[in-house]
């Protein structure tokens, strides 16, 4: 009964705002879709001095900043809906365009990424999703200037004990079939690293604009005399680097190397060795003699899913992965692509393969402009008319039984009724 009288009362809410004018809020709103953004900001801050505590207003206020070019502004009346309006497409997608804008990468990344995980419309979701993917090489290249422009300013006192990164291992005596290797094999062990909570494990993507930085080929060894900066420029106090080197036609040994960034020195850790064709165990065996040597205690299942984190077994389909992240990272990505469904054709079930094959695709597509991705919000999310929003978001919401979800005056953007898979950002961001 007191859902049906929620419901009731609700409804005549609803035809209550059809029935009387428009609201400051209501008319600012019109003059923001009518592209008089003068008028929009005059009237919706009549608007926001009536009701100060309405984040719609503020948002609307944010994309209008937006619309003007005026984006600090924008950011900072978009954080204020924020707080409360934290599942509203519209904060986030401008969030996103605005931070974009000001070329703060991370931070767009990470407000497109909240609209893919919540967003309703896949006609946007997806080129959403293909943007990320195109900022984040750009991130990693300007995270890495800036540590390289700032370096002299670098403390590495200030360096969390628990940072560490991964870099590229050294291949020798190996044939050039088994060479990319060292790419494939830096990969696993940050995938396995990445399932300790209590370690600030660094991206792949940084590792390697570090190293372009550097003028330091992939194949390079990291040593005494390397690693010191590296780690400083990574932020990272522990470097985890060796060598890898192939005995005979299906054996190797890996010699790994834990570089202390803050004492300057140097711990072997001593060898592991196995068949080339059964190279998960070898990696294994690695990555916990990696965690034993920094002290960390690992709970059963955290063992046990490190040692069942096992992407493929099919040393042919990892090969042909690890080719294809050497021709990610030379922005080669029709040869990547090739690499990535090779692998899949292998194994069927190498999912990582599958979501780097993702990765390429959209890489190797044209990067339209801010403009245009702008244009088809307009087209996909269009607002119309408010009020027959409000009622049929509210239709929309007792139609489904959630009548918490309702809007309790104006629309406060996109609602999400329906869960959707959380986009891999700790895929991605290992290239």
């Amino acid at each position: 009964m007191l859902k049906a009288a929620k419901i009731i009362s609700i409804l005549v809410l609803a035809v209550s705002i059809m029935a009387f004018g428009p609201s400051k809020h209501k008319q600012g709103r019109k003059h923001l879709e009518n592209g008089d953004y003068t008028r929009a900001l005059e009237v919706l801050t009549d608007a926001l001095n009536e009701s100060p505590d309405k984040p719609e207003i503020h948002r609307d206020i944010g994309i209008t900043y937006y619309k003007t070019s005026q984006y600090e502004q924008a950011v900072s009346e978009l954080d204020k809906a924020k707080q409360k309006l934290d599942k509203d497409g519209n904060v986030m997608f401008y969030l996103g365009l605005t931070y974009e804008r000001l070329k703060q990468y991370d931070k767009a990344i990470e407000e497109y990424s909240n609209y893919v995980n919540l967003g309703r419309f896949d006609g946007i979701k997806e080129t959403i999703q293909k943007r990320i993917y195109q900022l984040i090489p750009k991130q990693a290249e300007q995270w890495a200037k800036e540590r390289m422009e700032f370096e002299q300013q670098i403390d590495a006192a200030s360096i969390p004990d628990n940072s560490i990164a991964v870099t590229y291992f050294k291949p020798f005596s190996v044939s050039e079939e088994l060479e990319p290797l060292h790419k494939g094999l830096t990969d696993l062990i940050i995938m396995d690293l990445l399932m300790i909570d209590d370690l600030r494990v660094l991206e792949r993507e940084r590792m390697k604009e570090i190293y372009e930085e550097l003028g330091l080929g992939s194949t390079d060894l990291v040593d005494q005399s390397t690693a010191p900066r590296m780690g400083k420029l990574l932020g990272a106090s522990t470097l985890v680097t060796g060598a890898f080197t192939g005995l005979g036609e299906d054996k190797w040994r890996i010699d790994p190397t834990l570089g202390l960034v803050k004492v300057g020195e140097f711990q072997k850790l001593g060898s592991v060795e196995g068949e080339i064709p059964g190279f998960m165990q070898v990696e294994k065996e690695l990555v916990l003699k990696v965690l034993d040597s920094l002290g960390v205690e690992l709970t059963p299942e955290q063992r046990e899913s490190i040692l069942q984190n096992v992407p493929t077994e099919s040393l042919q389909a990892f090969l042909a992965y690890s080719r294809g992240l050497n021709y990610m990272d030379n922005g080669m990505y029709e040869a990547a692509m090739q690499e990535f469904e090779s692998a899949i054709s292998l194994d069927p079930g190498f999912t990582q393969a599958e979501e780097h094959l993702t990765g390429a695709q959209f890489l190797s597509e044209p990067t339209g402009s801010i403009g245009d991705l702008e244009s088809l919000w307009n087209s996909v999310i269009s607002s119309d008319d408010g009020k027959n929003e409000l009622l049929g978001i509210t239709l929309d919401a007792i139609g489904q039984g959630d009548v918490d979800r309702v809007p309790g005056s104006e629309l406060s953007g996109p609602i999400e009724p329906e869960p959707v898979d959380e986009i891999s950002l700790e895929v991605i961001i290992r290239w």
